[in-house]
This record gives structure tokens, C-alpha cells and sequence, in this order.
């Protein structure tokens, strides 16, 4: 991948300026739309294929995209959807990755991973009905799936501020952000966030009881709402042109990194070094789902993207140094 600057004029500009609120009402899909996919369930047993290691290729073969997650320092867990519609599972020791593992369920959207502790990871995933389903590892074995209810358009984001505490959040029929946590104890039922937005939201936290969230409005824009520990504040547009959707990362205290797809199917990024947003810097690549970020060790942030031939493809920054 090259490295080269585009300013925000460049590419925030080629689409005219549209709030994050529907156009009309004729723009929503119907509620709910018929279900043609079977409920969550074993899927086939066709073998994923997958393709040669080649420097930064992972391999693998994916329907929608990719999900990152880092349980340990030095410690990296990726998952995608294969051809069979099931979820797949790669991880990095710390001196090599795995094969693929399959881990089963019938999903119709890319995958989110977060870690809310040391050796523990939990997935979601949208199932055949459009439900949020749960699958977890804790640190043996993995879950069943476990239905979360909920309708999504697109998929699912989540995010931990604290051992023991879970936030997802999706987009449902109405175009707006939804947002459901675990306590410790229970799940709550999904509350509405608001927004109106076309494609899976990101989050990611950077310190306790703070989360920042982001999605791609009507105008293909990025849009930011965070959580300050008291109150919903937000959106506010910080630009850009995304094909898919959008990643977020945080490397360091009080650091945000964004990641997207831009038009000519480049990885564009975007940081909050904070007190300011920087970018968009173009990392250059090709990709054709939405990229996935994590933080696997301080002031580093490790990318993940779906080539043209549906491979997994990764590559890690500092965020100590500018791009």
C-alpha cells in the first residue's frame, strides 16, 4: 500500500452537503420487510477456500468483510463470513497466525469482535431474521449463539468501556442508530440513538464510561456521536467520501483513529489527536467491504481489509508518528 495526502476538500466534496436525516420518508424500506433467510442455524459444510500467503495476505474467502479483535498484547483475533454463510475465526499468537477456523451460524452480514478482558472475545453477527446473535469465547470454549432480537439493515457495531460491559449498536428499518449493553447482569432493551444513516455504524472506546460512535450519513459522509459518561453528544460531520462503511480504533489514551473505503476503493484515515481531527490521508490499497481496526499494543493500530479477490489482507500503523 502507498501513502500519499488528500485533503478534506478533495474528498468530502464530491458529494453536496445532506444532514444526517432522511430525505423523505419514501427513502426507508419498509417495516419489517419479508424474512427470505432460514433462522440462525447450523449452516453447510462446504470448506472455506482459501488462497496462498503472500506477504500481508491472510487468506480466507468473504462474503461482506472483516472483524478485528486483540485479547492480550501482541495478540490478534479475526473473523469473517464464508461462503457457507458461516462465521470464521484466524488469530495471531504473537509469532504466527492459525489456520481457519470455522465456528458455524448463518449470517448475512460482516461479523464485529470486541474483547471486554484478557482471553475473552465476543462476536456478533446478523442473523437469517435480521436479529443481533451473540457467540462468545471465555477462554476454553466457545458459546452457542444466542439471539439478542433487535432488526438491523446492515450490521452490527460493539464496543467496551469496562470488564463486564458490552454496547452494540445497530441501524434499524427507520435509518436511525439503536443501541442495546450488557451490565454485568442483564441486557437491556435496544433505546433509540437517532441519526439517519446507510450502512453499519463503528464504535470503539477510549477510556471508562466513554464511547465514540460512528456512521455514514445520506451524503456518504462520516458522521460522529460520542457518549460522555452523561449524556449524548452529537452528530457531528467530519467529512469524507465512503463506499461501505467505517472503522474506528484507539491506540492511546484520548486517541481516535477512523478508517473507511473511499470512491476509488482506497483505505482513507482520519485521527483525533486530542484536540483536533486530522485528514483524510490516503493509505492507498484496494478494498471492497468496509476495513476493521484494532488496538494490539499501545500507539499501534492493526488494519484489516477485503481484497478484490476476497481475501483477508492486513497491515499495522504506529500512531505516534503522522502517516
Amino acid at each position: 500500500m502507498t501513502i500519499s495526502q488528500t485533503t478534506t476538500e478533495e474528498i468530502s466534496n464530491e458529494m453536496p452537503t445532506v444532514e444526517m436525516e432522511p430525505l423523505d420518508a419514501s427513502r426507508r424500506i419498509p417495516y419489517p420487510p419479508p424474512t427470505p433467510y432460514p433462522m440462525m442455524g447450523a449452516a453447510s459444510t462446504e470448506e472455506m477456500p482459501s488462497f496462498a500467503m503472500d506477504g500481508v495476505n491472510l487468506g480466507g474467502y468473504s462474503q461482506y468483510g472483516v472483524a478485528a479483535t486483540s485479547e492480550a498484547e501482541n495478540r490478534l483475533d479475526v473473523f469473517t463470513i464464508g461462503k457457507d454463510s458461516a462465521m470464521y475465526y484466524k488469530k495471531w499468537d504473537g509469532s504466527i497466525w492459525s489456520d481457519w477456523e470455522r465456528l458455524g451460524g448463518y449470517c448475512i452480514s460482516a461479523p464485529v469482535a470486541v474483547s471486554r478482558g484478557e482471553n475473552r472475545i465476543d462476536t456478533f453477527v446478523i442473523g437469517g431474521d435480521r436479529s443481533v446473535y451473540y457467540k462468545y469465547w471465555d477462554g476454553s470454549t466457545w458459546s452457542d449463539w444466542l439471539n439478542l432480537g433487535g432488526y438491523s439493515q446492515f450490521g452490527v457495531a460493539a464496543a467496551s468501556w469496562a470488564d463486564n460491559r458490552l454496547d452494540l449498536f445497530i441501524v434499524n428499518w427507520d435509518g436511525a442508530m439503536y443501541r442495546k449493553y450488557w451490565d454485568g447482569s442483564i441486557w437491556s432493551d435496544w433505546e433509540k440513538i437517532g441519526g439517519y444513516c446507510i450502512s453499519t455504524p463503528a464504535a470503539v472506546s477510549r477510556g471508562e464510561n466513554r464511547i465514540d460512535t460512528f456512521a455514514l450519513g445520506s451524503d456518504r459522509a462520516i458522521y460522529h456521536k460520542c457518549w460522555n459518561g452523561s449524556n449524548w453528544v452529537g452528530w457531528e460531520k467530519l467529512g469524507g467520501y465512503s463506499q461501505y462503511g467505517v472503522t474506528a480504533a484507539s491506540g492511546s489514551e484520548n486517541r481516535l483513529d477512523i478508517y473507511i473505503i473511499s470512491r476509488n476503493g482506497a483505505v482513507y484515515h482520519k485521527y483525533w489527536d486530542g484536540s483536533n481531527w486530522v485528514g483524510w490521508n490516503n493509505l492507498g490499497g484496494y478494498s471492497i467491504a468496509a476495513p476493521a481496526a484494532v488496538s494490539s499494543q499501545s500507539n499501534r493500530v492493526d488494519t484489516f481489509v477485503l481484497g478484490s479477490d476476497r481475501a483477508l489482507y492486513h497491515k499495522w500503523y504506529s500512531v505516534v508518528e503522522k502517516f
